[in-house]
């Protein structure tokens, strides 16, 4: 059985499409927000049945009372696309995002797999690869040998008492224009990329009502690489 991993889809739709076929799909969450079509990624989650772990930006679109840091560079942007995702998803689209749990555990290919986005318990922290913040996600899920992670769209495994897995972004991803994943298949994890074409996703950006602020910080985002990692997080508006 292949087990595709995946996380940082951000509303991006050619990149997903880009990914190679699997058995299952499983996702760190990060569905929308930033991208131009998340009712198309949401639709094709839903046909795939992906199972899948809330992110900060699926509940920022998704529960509009609450508010979620995002990297000043990307501030209008997120603004912008929060809004644009509340207005395209449609009933269905959106009670599928409102239910994703912060927290799933399932078994695939007789492994024991626990996710979350970020790190327990907190959508929006970022989990260093240091053996204190490591061992805490691990100790979250117990019986699990493989525990997946995402949010800093940097992708890589830790070894301890599970594996910790972040198979990178789909839809931001570190190297522009490159769609990563990982695969697990007979128990073993490895990583890949797929081309896709960002000037597709932005001739979508651009036919939206959105302000040049928020098309230029996503445009630079996507065509030099995600520096989310790099960058001090300020509260965006709902």
């Amino acid at each position: 059985m292949r087990v595709l991993i995946i996380s940082d889809i951000h509303a991006n739709l050619p990149a997903l499409r880009s990914l190679p076929a699997a058995d299952a799909v499983i996702c760190a969450g990060d569905v929308v927000g930033f991208g131009p079509d998340p009712s198309g990624v949401v639709a094709e989650l839903m046909r795939l049945d992906v199972k899948c772990v809330r992110g900060e930006e699926d509940d920022a679109v998704a529960r509009v009372t609450k508010q979620h840091p995002v990297p000043p560079a990307l501030l209008h942007t997120a603004k912008a696309l929060r809004e644009h995702a509340r207005a395209s998803l449609n009933a269905a689209q959106m009670r599928w995002l409102r239910a994703l749990p912060p927290e799933l555990e399932l078994s695939l290919d007789g492994v024991r797999i626990g996710m979350t986005h970020a790190y327990p318990g907190d959508y929006t922290r970022y989990v260093a690869p240091t053996p204190e913040e490591l061992s805490r996600t691990m100790r979250a899920f117990p019986h699990c040998a493989v525990v997946v992670v995402g949010h800093t769209h940097r992708r890589g495994t830790w070894k301890g008492s599970a594996l910790v897995v972040n198979p990178g972004s789909v839809g931001m991803p570190q190297r522009a224009g490159y769609a990563s994943y990982a695969f697990l298949e007979g128990g073993k994890v490895r990583f890949g990329s797929s081309r896709y074409d960002p000037s597709e996703t932005l001739a979508e950006m651009r036919d939206l009502d959105i302000d040049e602020e928020a098309y230029r910080e996503y445009e630079h985002e996507l065509t030099r690489g995600s520096l989310r990692p790099h960058q001090r997080l300020a509260r965006a508006p709902s």
